[in-house]
């Protein structure tokens, strides 16, 4: 559907496959002996557009959840510090997760989810990408 849960569902699976399929590079990457970095960087919680929208759509009771979460936010400027870090930082290795260890605060260094690095998720995703493109893409 359309709904906003159904758009929200969608929104987190994108987010999930994004990190998927960084990892399944890095993986790829590492096996080629290759000096290419591949970092995956996540804002925390962030005051952008995406929150005014969502509300919007949701009704009240979204707009005062959103709201009342936005007040706990950093700006998006500061959400863009974790992209920051793993561009230009100069402790960033390949393979690595950065972003505020809680919802807000200062790039950091984070183990990944389990979820993230599950091997059988990590090779589904690169060959469904694939079929999407309709290429193989060999690193």
């Amino acid at each position: 559907g359309n709904d906003l849960t159904s758009r929200i569902t969608r929104y987190q699976q994108t987010k999930l496959s994004n990190c998927v399929f960084t990892f399944a590079l890095h993986d790829k990457l590492q096996a080629k002996n290759s000096k290419v970095k591949v970092l995956v960087a996540h804002p925390g919680l962030s005051a952008t557009n995406l929150q005014v929208t969502t509300a919007k759509e949701g009704g009240w009771l979204m707009d005062l959840l959103l709201g009342t979460m936005m007040l706990f936010s950093h700006s998006a400027e500061d959400g863009t510090m974790g992209i920051v870090k793993c561009m230009v930082g100069d402790d960033v290795n390949s393979g690595e997760l950065w972003g505020p260890g809680e919802w807000t605060g200062p790039a950091k260094k984070l183990p990944p989810e389990e979820l993230l690095t599950y091997e059988d998720s990590k090779t589904l995703l690169w060959e469904k990408s694939c079929e999407a493109i309709g290429e193989s893409f060999d690193v």
